[in-house]
């Protein structure tokens, strides 16, 4: 027995999200996969998590045995540049990320207004978060919480701006000088929240702990 389409094949639906996350754009997969476009943009329109999920339910159970007790909440925000269609069309990729093990607690794509920030906030501001670390824009000034301090300046922003480095160099629609850019919104945010997801919510935390017990 075998599949007239290769999109039947046990494992190969299961290759789009990597391909996607390493520098394939939707014709590139389609055309490795030997499967039609429009199975591509449908696997990639299936919706990501917004925020960490494995932070958040740690914190709420109480459990910081599991998360390391240098998990002291300071943290480094930012936002990154991108367009869908055209450059009119702007694109920016908020987040927040934990400063010690660079796991990303939480994302959100819109336009670089004041209520998209808004809305990342609301995503963390259970969290214990003691301090932000942003750049200069006014934004963060006016919406940050008064009980987290807020420090501004790009001396504590550089770890934050070497992850929209890597967003960059591992996303093909978010590279500057290319003819490859996102057509399609929905799968222009859920890309990037893929990639977040995949290497940035748990991953982090690993990471971190495994330092913290090598040195």
């Amino acid at each position: 027995m075998d599949y007239t389409y290769n999109a039947n094949k046990p494992g190969v639906k299961d290759q789009i999200v990597p391909l996607a996350l390493n520098a394939c754009g939707v014709r590139d997969t389609a055309r490795t996969l030997k499967i039609a476009k429009g199975t591509v943009m449908r696997e990639l329109k299936k919706s990501p998590a917004h925020k960490n999920k494995y932070i958040i339910d740690n914190i709420e159970a109480d459990n910081m045995a599991k998360l390391e007790v240098y998990f002291v909440l300071g943290t480094e925000w930012d936002e990154c540049w991108s367009y869908v269609g055209s450059k009119e069309q702007q694109r920016w990729t908020w987040y927040v990320m934990e400063r010690r093990s660079g796991c990303i607690l939480a994302w959100r794509n819109g336009r670089r207004k004041e209520e998209v920030l808004q809305q990342l906030i609301d995503e963390v501001a259970d969290l214990p978060i003691v301090v932000c670390h942003t750049d200069d824009w006014a934004a963060y000034r006016k919406c940050l919480p008064a009980h987290w301090r807020h420090e501004v300046g790009k001396a504590n922003t550089w770890k934050i701006e070497r992850k929209n480095l890597n967003f960059r160099t591992h996303i093909k629609r978010l590279q500057r000088k290319t003819i490859c850019f996102s057509k399609n919104e929905q799968i222009h945010d859920n890309v990037i929240g893929l990639y977040i997801e995949t290497y940035y919510f748990k991953h982090g935390v690993f990471s971190a702990s495994t330092q913290t017990s090598t040195q």
